[in-house]
């Protein structure tokens, strides 16, 4: 699972990025119902969306015999992704887990409880519980306008040679130009 138990600020160029606390990092996937599962079946990856429940220790989905749960049969590793975006920034929260289909009687009476959108209906499903072994997330604020340079960009031999600009973070100052 995530190692820090507090978030954690850092910065990218669109400006500043959080890595999240296990903490936070629930909340925010409770917060949520939708959601996408990633497989990968004979080294081929597919991304599912879901409708998801989660409850702090897990993520539960309902499904019908069909490809997602066949592809989760031959391969129980999975990731899940949930993300938002507004005005001010943007998160993304990444579950790797084993996937399980429910059998015992009290998990699906306790999954039959859980809250999920009646928006696609299927006459025979199954419930899948994700269990983690790893959660990371980060946050991001729109604190920086940017703009794409139109132009080239070409540096002398001292601008090229000379040490980075010390208020600029070094990625900032590449002379490859993948980061101008």
């Amino acid at each position: 699972m995530l190692e820090n138990d507090h978030d954690l600020d850092g910065w990218s160029p669109q400006g500043p990025v959080t890595e999240l606390s296990r903490a936070s990092s629930w909340e925010l996937l409770n917060s949520a119902s939708f959601g996408r599962l990633a497989v990968s079946v004979d080294n081929h990856p597919k991304i599912f969306p879901v409708n998801y429940f989660s409850d702090g220790a897990g993520i539960t989905f309902r499904t019908a015999m069909g490809t997602k749960l066949h592809d989760l049969l031959k391969n129980q590793f999975v990731a899940f992704e949930v993300d938002s975006r507004s005005a001010q920034g943007a998160w993304s929260v990444v579950l790797e887990g084993t996937a399980h289909v429910l059998d015992d009687v009290s998990d699906i009476t306790g999954a039959e409880q859980m809250p999920f959108p009646e928006w696609v209906p299927v006459e025979t499903y199954v419930f899948v519980r994700i269990h983690p072994t790893r959660l990371h997330g980060r946050r991001f604020l729109r604190h920086v306008e940017v703009t794409r340079h139109s132009g080239s960009i070409t540096l002398t031999d001292s601008e090229s040679s000379s040490a980075p600009t010390p208020d600029l973070p070094s990625a900032l100052t590449e002379s490859d130009g993948a980061a101008l």
